[in-house]
C-alpha cells in the first residue's frame, strides 16, 4: 500500500469518527451503550406511565399540555409509554415520524430516559412495521429501549448493583378475532432473562393488553381506582401469570387499552393494575378525565411499589 492510500484512509477515517460523533452530539443515541438507571441518593426511583396517548394529526394540544404538566410536577426519573401512542389510523407514513418527534418531546426536552412498548393501534393502517418504528423509537438521545421484548435494571444510589427491574413485552394487535396475545417465545425469553439476574430482583412489568387474569379471577382483590368498562383482554392466555408465579420476581403488572379502567387488583399476591389513559383523542364511552399513574420505589424496600394517578388538578393514592 502507498503512503498516499494511507493517508486517504486515514483521512475516511477521521471523517466517520466526526460524523459519529455529531450524530450523538444533535440528539441520536448511541445504541449500543445504554445508560445505567440508578435510585437517587435520597433512595428513592420514580417511573411515570403515560398510556394510549392516541396522538394523530392534527394533534392534540391538550394531551401534549397534560403530559408537560406531569412530568413538571412529578420530576420522574424514568418514563414509561405503554401502547397506542399514537393511533397510526389517523397518520401517514410520513405524520407518523411527526407524530412521534411530539409524543417523546416532554421527556426530551426535559432529559427524563423513557421508554416503550406498542399498542394494537400504533402501527395500524400507516404502513409503518412494528419493527421499524421501534427502530425510530431508539433514535432519539433519551430512550433507552424499545423491542419487541426487553429488561431495564435499575442500580442502587451507589450505582454498584442492580436491585430493580422493569420487564416490557409487546402484546402485540389482533389475532384469532380478537386482541392480540403474548406468545410462548416472549415467555421463554421472560424465564430466561429472569433466570439470568443474580439474587431474583423485584420487578414490574408493562405491556399493552391486559392478560385474561384481569377479567377471569374469582380470587382477585380490588383494592383501588376506577372499573367502568369491561376489560378487553388478550384473546388467548398462554400462561404468562403462572410463569410469573413461578419464577417470583415480578411484583405487578401494568398495562393500558381499556381506557376507563385504572383499577388494581391483586391476585396471588401479584398487583394486576392500569395506568390512566393519558390521551384526549382516545374514544371513551364516560367522561373519564385523562392523566398518568406515577410509581415511587425505594431503595431499602423495592418489592413494595407506592402507586398513585397524577390527573391535571389533583392526585390521588392508590396503593402501598
Amino acid at each position: 500500500m502507498t503512503q498516499q492510500k494511507k493517508k486517504n484512509i486515514n483521512k475516511l477515517l477521521k471523517i466517520l469518527i466526526c460524523c459519529i460523533l455529531s450524530l450523538n452530539l444533535v440528539g441520536y443515541t448511541n445504541s449500543l451503550v445504554k445508560p445505567k438507571l440508578k435510585f437517587k441518593e435520597s433512595g428513592t426511583f420514580k417511573i411515570v406511565q403515560f398510556t394510549d396517548i392516541h396522538e394523530k394529526v392534527p394533534l392534540n394540544v391538550k394531551t401534549l399540555e397534560l403530559m408537560n404538566k406531569v412530568l413538571d410536577e412529578e420530576k420522574p426519573d424514568f418514563v414509561i409509554l405503554t401502547g397506542d401512542n399514537i393511533d397510526g389510523r389517523y397518520c401517514s407514513f410520513k405524520d407518523t415520524k411527526k407524530v412521534i418527534r411530539e409524543i417523546v418531546r416532554p421527556m426530551e426536552d426535559r432529559k427524563i430516559y423513557w421508554a416503550a412498548v406498542l399498542g394494537n393501534h400504533d402501527n395500524e393502517s400507516n404502513n409503518f412495521s412494528r419493527e421499524a418504528m421501534m427502530k425510530l423509537y431508539k433514535k432519539y438521545k433519551y430512550n433507552i429501549d424499545c423491542s419487541y421484548n426487553y429488561n431495564i435494571l435499575v442500580n442502587n444510589s451507589n450505582n454498584t448493583d442492580p436491585i430493580f427491574n422493569m420487564y416490557m413485552l409487546d402484546s402485540g394487535t389482533y389475532a384469532l378475532g380478537g386482541y392480540g396475545f403474548i406468545s410462548s417465545d416472549q415467555i421463554n425469553w421472560y424465564t430466561k432473562t429472569s433466570m439470568s439476574l443474580k439474587g431474583n430482583i423485584p420487578a414490574i412489568m408493562f405491556f399493552h393488553i391486559p392478560i385474561q387474569e384481569y377479567k377471569n379471577s374469582s380470587s382477585k382483590t380490588v383494592l383501588s381506582g376506577e372499573r367502568n368498562e369491561e376489560e378487553c383482554t388478550q384473546i388467548l392466555n398462554t400462561g404468562l401469570f403462572n410463569k410469573i408465579l413461578e419464577m417470583g420476581d415480578v411484583k405487578a403488572i401494568f398495562v393500558g387499552h381499556d381506557h376507563t379502567n385504572d383499577y388494581i387488583t391483586i391476585k396471588n399476591k401479584i398487583a394486576l393494575g392500569y395506568g390512566r389513559c393519558t390521551g384526549y383523542d382516545a374514544p371513551s364511552n364516560i367522561d373519564f378525565e385523562r392523566g398518568a399513574r406515577v410509581f415511587l420505589i425505594r431503595e431499602r424496600n423495592p418489592s413494595a411499589i407506592k402507586t398513585w394517578i397524577r390527573k391535571l388538578n389533583d392526585k390521588t393514592n392508590e396503593l402501598e
